[in-house]
């Protein structure tokens, strides 16, 4: 059992690393093809490898399916592992739908989630519980069109940062500062404090200086757009930077996975290049 969730677990993250959608397919069918009476101890990877699937191919069924098995795993046997991936369920799926009651309980599968890991010493682990928190806050701010959750988000993330630096994950630290460049991006835009745009703008620098040069193409991609969205809010002379990331990131951009992801960049490209034109 424990090769096939292995397996099922590396054929995911491949699949989120390349933005391909067929080997978390190959996962769910792995996992579902378990015997019934093991399916219980599958729950979690199969839920985990659902919501990669439905996150790729925009399949709310998928997405739904995934929070379903992640809550009664959580209900039958709670765990660290088991509220993380209810979180990330639930994070995706209240994306999509744009439903903040699904995000309001991936904050609290997080938050119980990093209660668990603190108790088990996991320091990584938790410090990305409150990475996710950060991004959740993010989101609901949107969706809530509250700028209080913006300035909680930034408080989460900042800790998570600092957390990931003392443990000596780069890598982890470079996800943390991506997001805060992209919820002190939005929360300078909504108050107009320049401070805040300049922290986002630190923070993304940073952010892209750590990304690996064997990062996936589409996390560089994101990276590189949310610097380039606080270097457009700042405006001025840091425009032509902004334009410049905005067309590295879409020549990462391929394939159908990323077509949301690459219209974005797209839009906001235009915006920027109109921006500098009216100058």
């Amino acid at each position: 059992m424990d090769d096939v969730i292995a397996r099922a677990d590396a054929l995911r993250l491949r699949a989120e690393a390349e933005a391909d959608p067929a080997p978390a397919a190959e996962a769910v069918a792995l996992l579902r093809d378990v015997p019934r009476a093991q399916h219980e101890a599958v729950a979690v990877p199969l839920s985990a490898a659902l919501r990669a699937l439905g996150a790729l191919t925009d399949d709310l069924d998928a997405l739904d399916s995934a929070v379903v098995l992640a809550r009664e795993a959580v209900r039958t046997a709670p765990s660290p592992r088991a509220h993380a991936v209810l979180g990330a369920a639930l994070t995706v799926l209240g994306e999509r739908a744009g439903d903040p009651d699904l995000l309001a309980e991936a904050l609290g599968a997080y938050e119980a989630a990093a209660a668990g890991f603190a108790a088990t010493g996991a320091e990584i682990d938790h410090a990305r519980m409150g990475r996710n928190r950060g991004a959740v806050l993010t989101l609901l701010a949107s969706v809530l069109d509250d700028r209080s959750l913006l300035a909680e988000a930034a408080v989460a993330l900042r800790a998570a940062r600092i957390a990931f630096t003392v443990l000596d994950a780069p890598r982890e630290a470079a996800l943390a500062a991506d997001n805060l460049c992209h919820s002190l991006r939005l929360l300078g835009e909504r108050t107009q404090d320049p401070a805040l745009l300049a922290e986002a703008v630190a923070a993304g620098r940073a952010a892209l200086a750590a990304t690996p040069a064997d990062a996936p193409p589409r996390q560089r991609a994101m990276t590189e757009t949310n610097l380039a969205n606080a270097l457009a809010a700042l405006g001025g002379e840091r425009r032509a930077e902004a334009l410049a990331l905005y067309r590295a990131a879409l020549a990462r951009l391929d394939g159908p996975a990323v077509a949301v992801q690459r219209a974005t960049v797209r839009h906001n490209l235009r915006l920027a290049e109109q921006a500098a034109e009216a100058r």
